[in-house]
C-alpha cells in the first residue's frame, strides 16, 4: 500500500507535464538503489559499478549487442597464437581522458596489476602480458580457456598503467580515467557520478555517444525513485516491482518495458563450516529441508513477476553448460522440510544469521518461508560493499544473493565462481571444484558440458544453494529516450539518443 500511494502521489505530481531536462540539454539522470563505495572496476561486482565501467573503460574486444558477435574493439585485430596465447594488435591514436596516448604498456601494465592485486573481479584465467612492441601484446591464460573471450571483452577494461601504479585503486576511484565513451568529472562517494562525452572518443564497437551528459545518482527507495521519475527529475529508472509497473503504465511522457537478464537469485549457505563447523548447514538434511521450506513459485509470481523463471539448477539458462533438468529437485513442502528437520535433529527447529543486500521484500518473504518451518532467521541488512566483505571472510551463515555472473554467457562465471574454492566458496567441495575446474579448461564443448551437468548435479543434489528464480528487469523512462534494454543486464547509455 506505501508504494501505491507514493507512486499515485507522483502521478498526480506528474500531471503537472514536468519540465524534462534531459531532452533540453542532452542530458540523462539515471538512479539505482545501490552504488559500489568504490568504482575502481577492479575492487567490486555490483552491477551498478559494472555499469558505469562500461561507459568510463573500454576492452580489448567487445561484444556488438546488433551482431551478439564478439569483436575487435581497443584492438584492431586478434589471434590465437597457441592453445594458451592470444596476439592483439592494438588500435593507433587512442587517447586516454587525461590525453595521454594508449599503448601495449597500458595493456602489460594492468594486466600485471590485476592479476597479483585483485580477487574480486574474476582475472583467474589470465598468467600474463608481453608486450612485442608498441601496439603489439600477447595474453597468456592459465592452461586452456575456451571461455577467455567472453571474460575479456566483459571483465578486462584497460587502465592507463602508470596513473594507475602510482593512484592505485583509492585514486583511481576518486578520480577515474580510461578510454570510453565518457569521461567522469565527478564522484560523490556514496551518492552518485557525473560524466561527459569524451569529445576525443574512437567510437570502435561501442560507437560515439550522441548524449552528451551522463548522470548516476543512488536513490535508495524505490518510492523515492517514482516521485523523481513523474516530477522529472530523473529520467530513466529500473528494477521496478511488478506491482508498481501497472502504475506507470497510460502515462504518455513515460515508456515502460521488460527486458529478460542472466541475472539469478539464490540462498547461499555455509555447508563448509566457516561460520560454524558444528552448524545445521553442515548437515545435508538441513540444506534439502531448507530447500523444501521455500516457496520459489510464489516469490517469483509475487516480487519479480512476468519474464522470469523459477529454477533449480545453480545458473542461468542461457549460459552455456546449465542444464535445467536431470538434476535432483525440492518441490514446496513445508510438512516435508519440518520432518526432515526432525529427523536431522532439530526438531524444534533452529536459530542462524540470514544476510541480505538488496531486494529486501524478497528477502522478506524467504524469512517467513523459514519461520513457517521453525527456523529463526535473524536479518542483517547490509550495503553490498558491506556484505561482500563479509562473504569473503567467512562471516555469512545463509544469505540472499543475485548473480549476473559479470555478463558472461558460461558456467564458469556462475557455480564456476561461487565453488572454486576460493574465499567465496561456501561449500568447500574438492568434487564440484574439480568437476568445474574439468569444464573450465576442457577445448571440446561438448566434454565440458558434460563436466558442468556433472558439478551442477552435485551441487543440487548436496544442496548447497536454494537457487529460486532468474531476474527479468522492468525499466520506466522518459518516452523521447531511444533505448533498448539488453540480457547482459547492463544498459549501455553511450548508445541511447533523444528524439529530436
Amino acid at each position: 500500500m506505501k508504494r501505491t500511494l507514493a507512486i499515485s502521489t507522483a502521478l498526480a505530481l506528474g500531471m503537472t507535464a514536468p519540465t524534462w531536462a534531459g531532452p533540453a540539454d542532452n542530458s540523462l539522470v539515471w538512479a539505482s538503489d545501490s552504488m559500489p563505495s568504490s568504482i575502481d572496476f577492479y575492487t567490486h561486482t555490483i552491477r551498478e559499478g559494472i555499469v558505469l565501467g562500461h561507459h568510463i573503460w573500454d576492452t580489448l574486444i567487445y561484444r556488438n549487442n546488433k551482431t551478439n558477435q564478439i569483436e575487435p574493439h581497443l584492438a584492431e585485430s586478434f589471434r590465437w597464437v597457441d592453445d594458451t596465447t592470444l596476439e592483439f594488435k592494438l588500435r593507433q591514436g587512442i587517447k586516454f581522458h587525461d590525453g595521454s596516448d594508449f599503448t601495449a604498456d597500458d595493456v602489460v601494465g594492468t594486466i600485471d596489476y590485476v592479476t597479483t592485486h585483485t580477487t574480486v573481479q574474476p582475472i583467474f584465467f589470465l598468467e600474463s602480458a608481453e608486450k612485442i612492441d608498441d601496439y603489439t601484446v600477447r595474453l597468456k591464460t592459465k592452461g586452456i580457456f575456451p571461455a577467455v573471450l567472453e571474460y575479456l571483452a566483459n571483465v578486462v577494461p584497460i587502465y592507463p598503467s602508470d596513473y594507475y601504479a602510482e593512484a592505485g585503486p583509492d585514486g583511481m576511484s576518486r578520480q577515474p580515467i580510461g578510454t570510453g565513451p565518457y569521461r567522469v568529472t565527478e564522484v560523490v562517494a556514496g551518492e552518485g557520478v557525473k560524466m561527459e562525452a569524451f569529445a576525443d572518443y574512437f567510437g570502435g564497437v561501442k560507437g560515439k555517444p550522441s548524449i552528451e551528459k551522463l548522470e548516476f545518482r543512488r536513490v535508495a527507495e524505490f518510492n523515492t525513485q517514482a516521485i523523481e521519475l513523474m516530477t522529472g527529475n530523473l529520467d530513466w529508472i529500473w528494477r521496478v516491482p511488478p506491482d508498481a509497473v501497472q502504475q506507470f503504465e497510460g502515462q504518455p511522457q513515460l515508456k515502460v518495458e521488460s527486458g529478460d537478464t542472466l541475472r539469478v537469485g539464490f540462498i547461499g549457505m555455509d555447508a563448509a563450516g566457516r561460520t560454524n563447523p558444528e552448524g545445521p548447514l553442515t548437515k545435508v538434511e538441513v540444506r534439502r529441508a531448507i530447500n523444501h521450506a521455500i516457496n520459489r513459485d510464489g516469490i517469483r509470481e509475487a516480487m519479480v513477476g512476468p519474464g522470469s523463471q523459477t529454477i533449480d539448477t545453480a545458473c542461468a539458462p542461457p549460459q552455456f553448460g546449465c542444464i535445467g533438468t536431470g538434476v535432483t529437485t525440492y518441490d514446496y513442502d513445508p510438512e516435508k522440510a519440518r520432518a526432515i528437520l526432525a529427523e536431522a535433529g532439530y526438531p524444534d527447529g533452529f536459530s542462524i544469521d540470514f544476510f541480505g543486500y538488496r531486494d529486501r521484500p524478497v528477502v522478506e518473504a524467504i524469512i517467513g518461508d523459514l519461520a513457517a518451518v521453525g527456523i529463526d532467521a535473524n536479518l542483517t541488512m547490509l550495503q553490498a560493499s558491506a556484505i561482500a566483505q563479509a562473504r569473503t571472510e567467512g562471516r555469512t551463515a545463509m544469505w540472499f544473493q543475485a548473480w549476473g555472473s559479470s555478463s558472461i554467457l558460461d558456467v564458469s562465471a556462475g557455480p564456476g565462481y561461487w565453488y572454486d574454492g576460493s574465499v567465496v566458496d561456501y561449500a568447500r567441495d574438492a568434487e564440484t571444484t574439480a568437476l568445474l575446474e574439468e569444464g573450465n579448461t576442457t577445448i571440446d564443448p561438448e566434454a565440458r558440458k558434460a563436466a558442468y551437468a556433472k558439478a551442477l548435479t552435485r551441487i543440487s543434489d548436496q544442496a548447497y544453494q536454494v537457487p529460486i528464480f532468474t531476474y527479468a528487469l522492468n525499466y520506466v523512462y522518459n518516452a523521447d529516450l531511444n533505448f533498448t534494454p539488453v540480457p547482459d543486464e547492463t544498459p549501455r547509455f553511450f548508445e541511447a539518443s533523444w528524439n529530436e
